[in-house]
């Protein structure tokens, strides 16, 4: 078997949250690239048993109200299941992965925006988030997740006949959002959107 890294993320599917490290190829790969993949990297195909799934090492599995339902050692979540990510690395978000956004944006002479999602309802539970990308939105949308930076994500459950808004606290500023989780969005320039 190869060598290989591993860094932290959390995965939010409906009502979870999963906390563990993936496995990278090297440290160069951000992950947003290794999950939009063709191919997600497995340092032993072997223990794959879905197409579509991601390999976590030390895992814990939260569900709102209780930071430890349970762990396991190694799990497989499916990446259709995946609604948004965040990960551990201190780049994420940061000053230099937002100059190489601005850099590509000037590139490809993309506008800096705002987006105001709402996830589809899956379970009793849905996410508002608001978030800045860098380009075209219909074109970012084509990837299986895409980037924003900024972020602020609640989970709206109901609970009872009431409903709840509870901000998720993601560690930094950069989340992986599903584009097939979305159901519906707002966008604005950035100078309009400043105020949220």
């Amino acid at each position: 078997m190869q060598e290989s890294i591993q860094r932290e993320v959390v995965l939010f599917t409906p009502n979870k949250r999963y906390t563990g490290k993936i496995d990278l190829k090297n440290d160069g790969i951000r992950t947003i690239d290794q999950l939009n993949s063709s191919t997600i990297y497995w340092k032993n195909p072997a223990e794959k048993s879905f197409d579509d799934a991601v390999l976590l090492y030390d895992v814990i599995v939260s569900v709102h109200g209780i930071d430890k339902l349970t762990s396991f050692k190694k799990l497989q979540v499916r990446l259709s299941d995946i609604i948004l990510f965040t990960d551990r690395l201190e780049a994420s978000g940061d000053a230099a992965e937002k100059q190489r956004a601005q850099t590509l944006s000037a590139k490809a002479k993309d506008e800096l925006a705002k987006a105001k999602i709402i996830t589809e309802m899956r379970g009793d539970s849905f996410y508002f988030i608001f978030g800045t990308f860098h380009g075209l939105f219909k074109n970012k949308t084509k990837q299986r997740y895409f980037p924003l930076t900024d972020v602020k994500v609640y989970e709206v459950l109901r609970t009872g006949s009431k409903w709840d808004r509870i901000e998720i606290e993601l560690g930094n500023t950069f989340i992986g959002l599903s584009s097939n989780h979305i159901e519906s969005c707002t966008l604005s320039d950035y100078e309009e959107a400043a105020s949220v």
